[in-house]
């Protein structure tokens, strides 16, 4: 199985649900943040599994696996500079329900290169526009000991 913008998205709300504390994310939780019903979240999630980005668990939950953080973190770093590349550079709103969709479809399409181009172009933000974290690039200068 490759890695679609579907299985994206899977790994993209993990991710965040991770950041807001939930290591082991239940399948109701994944569900409700990707609109899905609960049965369509372990099917895609046992697909995911198989290709080894999430630890699928009955009745228990399910969490990224190294390389599926490391691959949520792409994404959702490509999120949040695609709501900024928006935002700060081509000043659409980003709050408008369907603007907030292009920074989704961009997200699936960005290459580590043009991130770290915008990233670089906006001076390596730390937050995206709803002050969530961006997560560090390899552009981005590091924080000093």
């Amino acid at each position: 199985m490759e890695i679609t913008e579907n299985v994206e998205e899977y790994l993209e709300a993990l991710f965040i649900l991770d950041e807001k504390g939930k290591k082991i994310a239940k399948i109701t939780e994944v569900a409700e943040s990707l609109k899905v019903t609960p049965p369509s979240a372990v099917e895609m999630l046992k697909k995911i599994e198989k290709q080894g980005l999430v630890n699928y668990r009955a009745r228990v939950g399910v969490s990224l696996t190294k390389s599926g953080r490391k691959l949520a973190r792409e994404i959702v770093r490509n999120h949040r500079l695609a709501e900024l590349l928006l935002s700060k550079i081509l000043k659409v709103d980003i709050d408008d329900a369907s603007q907030e969709s292009v920074a989704c479809a961009i997200e699936h399409h960005i290459s580590g290169k043009i991130a770290e181009a915008v990233c670089t172009k906006l001076r390596h933000p730390k937050k995206c526009p709803h002050g969530n974290d961006i997560p560090i690039g390899k552009c981005c200068p590091r924080a000093s000991p």
